[in-house]
């Protein structure tokens, strides 16, 4: 299970041991004045990605969402939240170019996750539980075999939340690649709760290769899942909620 600290906010990425693994809980409710104060925060760039959400809503909360992330990632490398430079890999993967220290976000209605770590490929995923009718019929046509089977045989007031977990996993997964929702769902299997262990079961028939990952599950809250995946075993995953 990940570890959760009280503890202040570091300074420096000498405060990320290279087995360590920092996640931040993030909520996305903040008042008017708030809001227009992490809006100065953003980039032109930015600022036009938050401009395509229509949803003034979904709008908001990635404006949040990129603000926090930038003070962040400034009090890790000391920098001023204006000042931090993002770049993208090869596979279009957000990078910090200059730092060894890596990162990836993922947001949800009201609540985001930050994950840090020095020299990881590392994804994160979270989604709000909510209704879904059509929850079994999608992990038919886009999940393995096997996971729509297990998630087939739970009672209901079970398999919605299921779901989601495996969905949070998978995404997790495709996000440490680098590789989006095109590379496919059925590729890579992972186990579904509640009777499991959180872990790749293969990837692409290979029980060996996927053997060699970290998928860890991080339960939120009520209203929230999310997963962590990282290749490599061994680490040590410290979750903290975020402070102001």
């Amino acid at each position: 299970m990940p570890e959760r600290l009280p503890t202040p906010l570091p300074r420096g990425e000498r405060c990320i041991a290279p087995d360590e693994i920092h996640i931040w809980t993030v909520p996305l409710c903040v008042d008017p004045a708030e809001l227009i104060r992490l809006g100065g925060m953003l980039s032109d760039s930015e600022r036009e990605r938050a401009a395509r959400y229509l949803y003034a809503p979904a709008r908001e909360q990635f404006a949040i969402t990129r603000a926090r992330l930038r003070l962040l990632l400034a009090r890790y490398l000391g920098l001023d939240p204006t000042r931090v430079t993002f770049g993208t890999s090869n596979t279009g993967k957000p990078t910090l170019p200059g730092t060894p220290l890596s990162f990836n976000v993922s947001h949800t209605r009201g609540l985001a996750l930050i994950a840090l770590a020095v020299g990881l490929e590392l994804g994160v995923d979270v989604e709000s539980v909510r209704e879904q009718p059509t929850h079994l019929e999608m992990a038919t046509r886009y999940f393995t075999p096997g996971e729509a089977r297990r998630l087939n045989a739970l009672p209901p007031t079970e398999s919605v939340r299921a779901f989601f977990h495996v969905w949070t996993r998978k995404e997790a997964f495709l996000k440490a690649i680098g590789l989006g929702l095109s590379h496919g769902l059925e590729r890579f299997e992972v186990s579904v709760p509640p009777d499991e262990p959180c872990r790749l079961l293969h990837i692409d028939g290979d029980a060996e290769v996927a053997a060699k990952w970290t998928l860890m599950n991080l339960e939120l809250d009520a209203g929230h899942v999310g997963a962590l995946a990282v290749e490599g075993l061994g680490y040590r995953v410290r979750v903290r909620g975020w402070e102001t």
